[in-house]
């Protein structure tokens, strides 16, 4: 099961930097509530690129491109095929306010706005629109504006976040009908996490939905690894069988990490060795450096030691900051 799902998800071997869009397309999306961790997501999956890539694909190649879809949370699609997870999304949740998805999309025709433009603008057609809910960053209303597929996010305003109509900055979107919209991502989450059925695509989505889950036959992994995955990598948010995934040494670890203690597994950075979680690090940015504390649960091997330390250099060569590495022996 994990070495399979471990060579689908690009984590038995990197792909070369000119393939960055089909990795985001093969593990159905990056996770991208937290921007440093999806864009960590990417480079361990991606030899030869740094930050500075993964930021000139979303805003200004625009081959990539950031909305809510899966389970009503922020991720990265290839931009070719937004469409396909909006409609998808769409399927299994409709909008709370027609009127405010209309209204939105109507005011992202001025072009990138920012949310408290954003908010000015649907006031200004919708009245009685709720100001608060449309400042939130938990999206509300604009998560029904993404679903309808008129929303994404568009290139930051120093520290405050635009959006763009998905026409706009896109270009014209294939269309999808919704049922059909599911059963392609129900198609690409069986392939992907394989073998996977309805329940674990059901807990993936956060939905109850009734579709055909392809059956797939688990295939062989290629040689070994030793990744470090950041919070809500892809390979553990559709791991669903967290009991294959993270051994009872590593739930320990877990319930004791901050966020682990809240979110388990998904919000917990893992060192994983051949898909399996060895492990929890934690990371700390400086000016020039980035300190990255690795705490393996057990005692690893010379040759696991080495790759550790060789992940530690790939993270500090993506961010373009040196990297120091502590390695807390088990």
């Amino acid at each position: 099961m994990r070495a399979g799902r471990l060579a689908r998800s690009h984590l038995a071997q990197r792909e070369p930097a000119e393939r960055l869009v089909e990795v985001v397309r093969d593990i159905c999306g990056i996770h991208a509530q937290m921007m440093g961790s999806a864009e960590l997501q990417l480079a361990v999956r991606v030899e030869g690129i740094t930050q500075a890539d993964v930021r000139e694909a979303l805003w200004e190649r625009r081959t990539i491109a950031k909305t809510w879809t899966t389970r009503d949370t922020l991720h990265i699609h290839p931009a070719d095929e937004l469409s396909l997870w909006t409609a998808a999304r769409r399927a299994v949740e409709q909008p709370r306010r027609i009127e405010l998805v209309i209204a939105i999309g109507d005011a992202l025709r001025a072009g990138p706005l920012t949310r408290e433009q954003l908010a000015d603008a649907v006031l200004e057609r919708v009245p009685s629109a709720p100001r608060d809910e449309l400042l939130s960053g938990w999206g509300f209303h604009l998560s029904d504006a993404a679903a309808a597929g008129v929303l994404c996010f568009g290139p930051p305003e120093g520290a405050r976040v635009t959006f763009v109509h998905v026409d706009d900055w896109l270009g014209p979107q294939p269309q999808w009908e919704t049922e059909e919209a599911l059963q392609e991502v129900a198609r690409r989450y069986g392939t992907t996490y394989a073998p996977a059925g309805l329940r674990q695509l059901r807990e993936w989505l956060a939905a109850k939905v009734d579709v055909d889950v392809p059956v797939v036959a688990p295939t062989a992994g290629v040689g070994s690894s030793v990744r470090l995955l950041p919070e809500y990598d892809p390979y553990v948010m559709a791991f669903r069988e967290r009991e294959h995934l993270v051994p009872p040494e590593v739930r320990a670890q877990i319930a004791a990490h901050g966020k682990g203690r809240f979110e388990g597994p998904a919000g917990t950075p893992l060192l994983v060795v051949d898909g399996l979680a060895a492990g929890i690090w934690r990371r700390k940015k400086s000016a020039k450096r980035i300190e990255l504390t690795v705490e393996p649960a057990r005692r690893l091997t010379r040759p696991e030691r080495a790759a550790v330390a060789a992940e530690a250099d790939h993270i500090g060569a993506f961010l373009g900051l040196e990297p120091v590495l502590r390695l807390v022996d088990a």
